[in-house]
């Protein structure tokens, strides 16, 4: 496999701080070097930050690039791969994958459909599916080459046992399909035929404290109660089964957390699972 390893090191536009720090650990501790032990052909891109730019403004330019660099990859026969500090570069994948018409798996602790209106910690990254979903933002949204809102009923929002009051309101509210960490069992496989029905390729978001602290602590806003890594793996098998994945992003560690290296192992037990031979 062609594997584009698209790396964003930064959080809250600040790089190589706190979570921004996990794409550059990632590699050092062997991301890309397994995937070529494997047989892979692989090349690491690097998103290059813009210098002096607000938090906002930051976050539209990378996904900018971000949408340019997804979009390259596809149409040299790559599979992109990001691994990027916040979750709110997804809208920037999601338009590199606009003529693909995506289903969105979203895997997460935490929601990430704050809106400026609901938001309490003033976070973008909070506010990530909210923006790719159309509900805020809209007018830097449109900045992005190739954006376009994703429909609720094309995403599936599982693992997130951590919202906020806001975000629990617009959830309800939503067409979104929203899966408790419990009942991925017995509700995934049926949610995703429900996607298969819609599209045939899948945007694959792993926010890593989709995690179960018991698994190793990935950064400072890990929950309890969260998916083993087991059952991540098991779902990407049940995804690549039945999907294209058009892009794959990892997001969301923080290198500093992690003393015993256990969630650097599994991120990189993630990348195989996710290019092995088989699926789609």
């Amino acid at each position: 496999m062609d594997i584009r390893l698209i790396i964003v090191p930064c959080d809250s536009g600040i790089p190589g701080w706190r979570m921004g720090a996990g794409p550059d650990h990632l590699l050092r501790a062997g991301a890309a070097d397994r995937l070529r032990d494997a047989g892979h052909a692989v090349t690491v891109d690097r998103i290059e930050l813009p210098s002096a730019a607000p938090e906002i403004a930051a976050a539209f330019a990378i996904a900018a690039g971000l949408s340019e660099r997804v979009s390259a990859a596809r149409a040299e026969g790559a599979f992109p791969i990001v691994l990027a500090g916040n979750c709110a570069t997804a809208m920037g994948t999601l338009a590199g994958l606009v003529d693909a018409d995506p289903a969105v798996l979203w895997l997460d602790a935490h929601a990430d459909l704050n809106t400026p209106e609901t938001t309490r910690s003033g976070m973008l990254d909070g506010m990530a599916l909210a923006i790719a979903t159309g509900r805020c933002w809209p007018a830097l949204a449109a900045s992005i080459p190739g954006f376009r809102a994703i429909p609720d009923a094309h995403v599936c929002l599982v693992g997130a046992r951590d919202v906020d009051a806001g975000e629990a309101d617009l959830l309800r509210r939503s067409a979104l399909t929203v899966i408790a960490p419990a009942d991925v069992p017995v509700r995934l496989s049926a949610a995703l035929d429900t996607l298969r029905t819609r599209t045939e390729t899948v945007y694959l978001h792993v926010d890593l404290d989709v995690l179960d602290p018991g698994e190793g602590t990935v950064n400072a806003f890990a929950a309890p109660d969260g998916l083993r890594l087991d059952d991540v793996l098991e779902l990407i098998a049940a995804v690549r089964s039945r999907f294209r994945l058009g892009a794959v992003a990892l997001t969301a560690y923080d290198p500093s957390f992690d003393t015993d290296g256990r969630i650097a192992a599994a991120a990189i037990a993630i990348l195989h699972a996710l290019t092995r031979p088989g699926g789609t």
